[in-house]
């Protein structure tokens, strides 16, 4: 961890510069625009909680996919280029006979695209984090609304196994404040593995644009993967969105969203399991950013010693 926050890194200090002197413009402006996206998609959602028969946890959801995918690219991208420009640049060979350390060279690259991605990293926790009171309400109000609507209707009860009755309902402390700290946890694992997994690329491939391309491969499938998973094993339920977002595996799709959206509910007749089922989901969507987070650095690591670099930082000479 010292790594990533020390502010000695000579690497750290060239990367960072070169990055702030060579950035495009519309990045920029949309980094700036970004902040009043992600209000207006907290509003628009909240405002759907005026129509209790409207499907605002999956609005909810589709906002959080489009910032993540977003944070993601953007992630990925600014990895890709960090290691690659040098040799691109034909500038590796100089970097190396410095005497800079491979740890040094990963190290710095590293924290000058976290620091890059860091306002993206920001947007995507601030909407996680409010959308789970959103969800919390969402779903009072659908129970609220088959309370009020479908109680009475005990042939409708009958098919569908849903309760008949007013039952209880309240906040679960444990599954809320599991929710905020694993909205934290997953978003900051998945910049870093992201950042890691286009520096893995970069320090592979030495070329910009096939390093951006595998890395996005190599993220992007398993999502593909697991969502036709989720798609095979639900078969034609599959078209109903509750059946696809309590499915345990497609959590690895989106990156842990559908179980933390399942934390975030209080207890009601419609969710006695929801919570413990959640975990399952969750732990499979952290396990595989880790995993994925480790082998990035690891591959990069290798990559980095093998191109010439010095295990350790080349001693001033006297």
């Amino acid at each position: 961890m010292t790594a990533l926050t020390g502010t000695d890194n000579p690497i750290l200090w060239q990367e960072t510069t070169h990055q702030r002197r060579n950035a495009p413009r519309f990045l920029s402006r949309l980094t700036l625009a970004g902040p009043l996206l992600i209000a207006l998609m907290i509003a628009v959602v909240g405002l759907t909680l005026l129509m209790p028969d409207y499907p605002t946890r999956e609005l909810g959801i589709f906002a959080i996919w489009f910032v993540q995918i977003v944070t993601v690219v953007r992630a990925l991208v600014a990895g890709a280029n960090a290691i690659s420009r040098e040799h691109v640049g034909l500038t590796w060979d100089s970097l190396v006979l410095t005497g800079i350390s491979t740890r040094q060279i990963l190290f710095g690259k590293w924290q000058a695209v976290l620091r890059r991605v860091a306002p993206w990293m920001l947007m995507l926790g601030t909407i996680r984090l409010a959308m789970i009171p959103i969800f919390e309400v969402a779903l009072v109000n659908v129970y609220a609304w088959y309370s009020v609507r479908y109680a009475t209707y005990s042939g409708y009860n009958g098919q569908y196994n849903y309760p008949d009755y007013t039952g209880d309902v309240y906040w679960v402390p444990w599954a809320a404040i599991l929710a905020v700290v694993m909205s934290v946890v997953l978003t900051v694992l998945e910049v870093l593995a992201c950042t890691a997994l286009g520096l893995a690329a970069s320090a592979v491939t030495r070329h910009g644009i096939t390093a951006m391309m595998a890395a996005l491969l190599v993220r992007f499938v398993p999502v593909m993967v697991f969502a036709a998973f989720t798609r095979y094993e639900l078969g034609s339920m599959s078209s109903y969105s509750y059946r696809v977002l309590r499915f345990g595996p497609f959590a690895i799709a989106d990156s842990g969203t559908a179980p933390l959206s399942r934390l975030s509910v209080p207890y009601t007749p419609f969710s006695i399991t929801t919570h413990v089922d959640a975990l399952y989901g969750l732990s499979l969507a952290t396990l595989v950013l880790i995993v994925l987070l480790v082998g990035s650095v690891t591959v990069a690591w290798i990559a980095i010693r093998r191109t010439g670099a010095l295990p350790h930082p080349k001693p001033p000479t006297i």
